[in-house]
C-alpha cells in the first residue's frame, strides 16, 4: 500500500464519519410543554400551602402561570366539595428523579374519610379527530394504603381524564384501582363515544397492596384523525393510550408497556385532567395518597429527566470511529520505515 493511497483512504473514511456524526447530532423537534412541581411561594408560577380538612387555601382556583409553554386554559376546578391542597411538606421522591416544591396530599377528613377531585383544563383540549399528534405525559402518584382499615374496602383511587367537564360523566380516561367498580388491581381504562376498553397494568397484579410507595407514570398519547370513509374499517387511525409504570431511564425503547388501549374512530377527546383522585370511607387507619412532578412533552425523554442515565451499549457511529482509530494507527505503522529498507537510510 502506498503512502499516498492510504492517506486519501483515511481521508475518505475520516469524511464519511464526520457526516455521519453531523446527522446523528441533528436534533430531534421535541420540546418540554409543562413542568409543574408544585412550588410554593408568591410568585406567578407559585401555589399557597393549604389545608383541605379546613378548607384554608384549597387547590380549586389556584391558577399558577406554566412554563415554559402556555399549556392550560385556566386555573384547577374543583370538583363539588371534593377539595385538595398543595401542602408544604415536600416532594415525593423516585429514585433518581428531578423534584422540587411541594406536593398535593390528601387529608383525612372527620376521622373517617379521605376524598378529593380536582381538574385542571387543556387549551384547546387534545384529540378530537384534528391533526396526528404524539405527546406524553408524566406525574410521581402515591395511592396510598389501607393500614388498619378493611383491605376490601379501598373506595377509588387515581388519576382521571375528563371530556367536557369534571366529574363521573365526564371521564374519558382512567387509571385507577376503584372498589365501588370492583377493579381490584390497578387499571387503565377510556371511555369514548364508540365504547369502553379496559386493561389491567402489569398483568393484573397490582392491587392497591401492591402499589404501596411513590411510583412514576408515563402516559403517552396518540392522537390521529379517523378515516373519513370507514373508520372502523382499520386500526392505523386509531387513537392509542399507552402507559409506561415505573421507568429508570429516559428511553422509551428499554420499556414494554404497562398497558395499551387503542381507541376506534379516533373519538378521543381530552379537556381537563385531574391530580390525584381519591374516595375512601373506610375509617382513619388509612394512608392517604398524593400528586407531583407533573410533565408535559413532546417525547418520553422530555418527560424523564433522569439526573444519571445508564451507560449506553456501543453504537454504530462509535463502532466506526474505534475502527477508525484502528485503522489510523495501522496505516501509520505500515507507513513507518522499516530497519534496513532504503527509505530509512540518513
Amino acid at each position: 500500500m502506498s503512502r499516498a493511497f492510504s492517506s486519501s483512504r483515511l481521508v475518505v473514511l475520516a469524511g464519511a464519519a464526520a457526516l455521519i456524526v453531523a446527522q446523528t447530532a441533528t436534533p430531534v423537534s421535541a420540546a418540554l410543554l409543562v413542568y409543574d412541581g408544585f412550588t410554593i411561594g408568591a410568585g406567578p408560577a407559585d401555589y399557597t400551602a393549604g389545608d383541605d380538612s379546613t378548607g384554608t387555601n384549597v387547590l380549586g382556583g389556584q391558577n399558577p402561570a406554566t412554563g415554559p409553554t402556555a399549556f392550560y386554559a385556566g386555573g384547577w376546578v374543583q370538583s363539588g366539595g371534593d377539595a385538595q391542597a398543595v401542602k408544604d411538606i415536600g416532594s415525593l421522591v423516585y429514585p433518581l428523579f428531578p423534584n422540587s416544591g411541594g406536593q398535593i396530599r390528601e387529608t383525612l377528613e372527620f376521622s373517617c374519610c379521605t376524598f378529593g377531585r380536582n381538574g385542571r383544563e387543556i387549551a384547546g383540549g387534545l384529540g378530537g379527530g384534528r391533526d396526528a399528534r404524539t405527546i406524553y405525559q408524566s406525574f410521581l402518584i402515591d395511592f396510598g394504603t389501607q393500614g388498619t382499615d378493611s383491605p376490601t374496602d379501598f373506595g377509588k383511587r387515581g388519576y382521571e381524564m375528563w371530556n367536557g367537564g369534571i366529574g363521573d360523566s365526564f371521564l374519558a380516561v382512567d387509571l385507577s384501582v376503584n372498589h365501588f367498580a370492583g377493579v381490584n388491581v390497578l387499571t387503565l381504562a377510556a371511555t369514548t363515544p364508540s365504547g369502553t376498553q379496559s386493561e389491567a397494568l402489569n398483568g393484573g397484579v397490582l392491587t392497591l397492596d401492591a402499589l404501596a410507595g411513590v411510583h412514576l407514570v408515563v402516559m403517552k398519547f396518540e392522537f390521529n384523525p379517523a378515516d373519513a370513509v370507514d373508520p372502523l374499517a382499520t386500526t392505523a387511525d386509531d387513537d392509542r393510550i399507552t402507559v409506561y409504570l415505573d421507568p429508570t431511564d429516559s428511553i422509551e425503547g428499554n420499556y414494554i408497556p404497562a398497558a395499551s388501549i387503542s381507541i376506534d374512530a379516533s373519538d378521543l377527546f381530552l379537556s381537563h385532567h385531574s391530580a390525584i383522585s381519591q374516595f375512601t370511607f373506610s375509617g382513619s387507619g388509612h394512608t392517604a395518597g398524593a400528586f407531583d412532578e407533573l410533565r408535559w412533552g413532546d417525547t418520553f425523554a422530555d418527560v424523564t429527566p433522569f439526573l444519571t442515565a445508564a451507560v449506553p451499549e456501543p453504537s454504530s457511529l462509535s463502532l466506526l470511529l474505534l475502527s477508525l482509530a484502528g485503522l489510523g494507527l495501522a496505516a501509520r505503522r505500515a507507513l513507518r520505515p522499516r530497519a534496513g529498507h532504503p527509505s530509512a537510510r540518513r
